[in-house]
């Protein structure tokens, strides 16, 4: 299925690896424009190199810098309006479900955690929408749309840190309240729930790596499709969700777990 991204400019959040760099690269493929994102400036570089080739260098441009940080997101929106003029779709990947047991976070850990994985999304949406709604201004047919990047964690209680589970639910809450507020202006809002994500670095390749049989004793028993899953489950639903073929698609929240969740 052809998505009709020729020509779109997307910006997606913490995208230098992983599931990030996997949606980066499906908009790529698709014929967007893409910026990739992250905080480590050599690892940022490498990528860019690499997908610059790949795909041509005026079509990928690098933003290194932390997006939670409202000031440094502000200078990526200055930067793209300054370069590309605007932009059409905004993905917001940054997160990280590294953190203490229940009931043992601090104050600082709990605000960590949620800054990392709901308000840093706020924070990009606040400094970026204008670009967005100025891109739907000067081509309406385009559409515009923002896509988050959550976890069933945020769903069930599945053994995630408590602090990452209470960020990523409250993360659909703002998808559902964000998707009315914003329908008037043309910007569809969703979000994607990811399960079990394996890819170089992850804590399922470590998981793997230290014991892999209890891995496998975990997903006979508690997915029902038996496997981890693969970056481009992921990315694949949101370089959909952001296309003209999800047109009608706003408020939602897409599951990608193998069945893992109970939820009805």
């Amino acid at each position: 299925m052809h998505l009709n991204l020729d020509g779109h400019s997307v910006l997606v959040t913490g995208s230098s690896r992983g599931i990030g760099l996997a949606i980066a690269e499906g908009f790529l493929s698709e014929g967007a424009r893409t910026v990739i994102t992250g905080r480590t400036v050599d690892e940022l570089t490498a990528v860019h190199s690499t997908l610059s080739e790949e795909y041509g260098k005026d079509r990928v441009m690098a933003f290194s810098g932390d997006l939670t940080d409202e000031a440094v997101a502000h200078e990526a929106a200055t930067e793209i309006q300054r370069k590309w003029g605007g932009l059409d779709h905004l993905v917001c990947n940054v997160g990280s479900g590294q953190s203490v047991p229940p009931l043992e976070e601090s104050s600082n850990e709990w605000d960590r955690v949620l800054r990392i994985n709901l308000s840093g999304a706020a924070v990009c949406v606040r400094a970026l929408r204008p670009l967005l709604t100025a891109s739907n201004d000067t081509g309406a047919d385009r559409g515009a749309s923002i896509v988050f990047v959550g976890s069933v964690c945020g769903l069930e209680a599945l053994g995630c840190p408590t602090a990452y589970a209470v960020a990523k639910a409250g993360l659909v809450a703002y998808t559902n309240n964000l998707a009315k507020a914003l329908a008037p202006q043309g910007v569809r809002v969703n979000c994607v729930s990811p399960g079990n994500i394996l890819f170089p670095g992850s804590t399922w390749e470590r998981k793997l790596q230290a014991d892999p049989e209890r891995v496998r004793e975990m997903l006979h028993r508690e997915v029902p499709m038996n496997r981890l899953g693969v970056v481009e489950d992921v990315s694949n639903i949101v370089v959909f969700l952001s296309s003209e073929r999800a047109g009608f698609v706003t408020g939602a929240n897409w599951i990608a777990d193998g069945g893992q969740s109970r939820s009805i």
